[in-house]
């Protein structure tokens, strides 16, 4: 029931009945570590947050997460002076995402590049590893960054990510973080075993507590922005702002899938069935541009990548005001899916 959990690695276990237990229970043999240490608790289980090497840097993991919060909700974050610029460009990010858009990229060099130097802080890590989550400062402000990471699963969210995004949005939202949304979803998670683990139910929670948070949040469409996946990454009722890249782009499924099962007859009667494929395929893509859905208002800018920073620091200023009113405890409705 805590808002953020650490545990060292060798030395600590977390587990509903110990060895004893379970050998009196099921018969099975098995030591603390294979039924709680770090590997199942933190990496498999995600009832861990984050893993230290020893007690020691447990406790420097508890004050840098402290150093995030505020003393009660009815308090802001602290705001610490970094003497980063607001305007400071990386002409990395223009490079970053490669042409070929199945090619992976790192994420993680995204987020080091917009944010204040030195200022992240990776929440669960281990688990869920498709979604990233982070607590970081722009100009000096806390600010939650949920990240889409396209080296795992092409970044598509399944049941762990989905349970990853939704404890960190809520914990944002408790205590009047921000949040920045990097996207790069392809959409949920397909597969016999998605299905078995409830990736829809999960998946549609996550929309769900995106849809309840009440704190600022910026949306940045990096790539692909696919399904009720992508829905997950705003919400439309409060402050918000949707911003995307000149690479982005968007839709109820991407169009290698959207082809195949929109076009099947035509495709199955075609001469030759892969080539005729291939062809829709490309001439769909030819409508799925960033500048039409911002001509629909889909998004109200397609920035520069090196200008993200200054647009994201701009806007965690100008939402100080919102904040500032939104103090203390705050209502939830409905029911999680």
């Amino acid at each position: 029931l805590s808002h953020w959990s650490v545990m060292s690695e060798g030395t600590s276990q977390v587990f509903a009945a110990g060895p004893p237990v379970v050998q009196r229970s099921l018969g099975q043999e098995i030591t603390k570590e294979d039924l709680g240490g770090v590997p199942v608790a933190v990496a498999s289980a995600g009832t861990i947050d984050n893993a230290a090497a020893d007690e020691a840097t447990c406790f420097d993991m508890i004050r840098r997460f402290l150093s995030y919060m505020p003393q009660n909700v009815h308090e802001l974050p602290p705001r610490h002076t970094t003497g980063d610029a607001v305007g400071r460009v990386e002409e990395r990010l223009l490079s970053i995402v490669p042409e070929e858009r199945r090619r992976p990229y790192n994420m993680k060099q995204i987020i080091e590049l917009i944010v204040d130097p030195g200022s992240t802080f990776e929440i669960q890590p281990d688990y869920g590893k498709a979604l990233i989550t982070s607590l970081a400062r722009l100009d000096g402000h806390v600010v939650g960054v949920v990240a889409n990471n396209p080296m795992v699963y092409g970044g598509a969210m399944d049941v762990g990510e989905s349970n990853k995004q939704c404890h960190f949005i809520e914990l944002c939202d408790t205590f009047h973080i921000p949040l920045i949304f990097l996207v790069d979803v392809p959409g949920f998670m397909v597969g016999e075993q998605a299905e078995r683990a409830g990736v829809l139910r999960a998946g549609m929670r996550a929309v769900y507590v995106a849809s309840q948070a009440r704190v600022p949040v910026v949306t940045v469409v990096i790539r692909k922005c696919y399904g009720m996946a992508g829905m997950a990454t705003c919400h439309q009722a409060g402050l918000n702002l949707r911003l995307a890249w000149p690479s982005a782009e968007w839709g109820s499924l991407p169009v290698e899938g959207g082809v195949a099962v929109a076009y099947r007859r035509e495709i199955e009667q075609a001469d030759d069935p892969k080539a005729r494929e291939g062809e829709l395929e490309a001439e769909l893509r030819e409508y799925n541009s960033p500048f039409r859905t911002a001509e629909a208002f889909g998004v109200e800018d397609i920035i520069d990548p090196r200008e993200t920073r200054a647009y994201l620091c701009r806007f965690i200023n100008a939402a100080q005001g919102r904040l500032k009113t939104d103090r203390g405890l705050k209502p939830r409705a409905g029911v999680r899916p």
